[in-house]
């Protein structure tokens, strides 16, 4: 079984680490997977059509590499912090749809073509997922870095 290091990266600036929509065309990250947060709606637009639409469109923040989630193989995945707002606290329907996105998640480390996974990390605390559209509460995000650390010690198998 081939582990998946799970990389938090501090978005600090354009064109260097942490600033996705540039490492995901950079060769040095071909074997990486990008998580960035998405907002429900085209999460749900994107579970109900993976081959294109509103689920494929690029969004604002780390949410520009949308787009990629619907290439083959998928480079990027999204996990809903929100949807007209961001997630205030992680009640039954915020982890519910943070759950089934990480399942997804899940099943794209399990193929074994991803040696890494990159997801935003809180400049302050890494085990905190940043954010920047969404307010989102800090158990949502402490909640979505633990189960992404946990996916990849187990290479996607389990661990949700």
């Amino acid at each position: 079984m081939l582990l998946v290091q799970i990389i938090g990266a501090v978005f600090s600036g354009r064109g260097q680490v942490g600033d996705f929509a540039w490492m995901i065309t950079q060769q040095e990250f071909g074997d990486s997977l990008f998580v960035f947060n998405d907002n429900e709606a085209q999460f749900r637009a994107f579970r109900a059509d993976p081959s294109g639409g509103a689920g494929c469109s690029p969004g604002g923040g780390n949410a520009v590499i949308r787009p990629y989630r619907c290439q083959h193989p998928p480079r990027a995945a999204g996990v809903p912090t929100g949807d007209s707002a961001g997630y205030s606290r992680l009640d039954p329907h915020a982890r519910g749809i943070i759950d089934e996105a990480l399942s997804v998640i899940a099943d794209l480390l399990a193929t074994g073509q991803y040696r890494r996974l990159f997801y935003s990390a809180d400049a302050r605390d890494p085990d905190l997922l940043g954010t920047g559209i969404f307010d989102v509460g800090e158990d949502v995000r402490r909640h979505v870095v633990a189960r992404l650390k946990a996916l990849g010690n187990t290479g996607g198998r389990g661990g949700l």
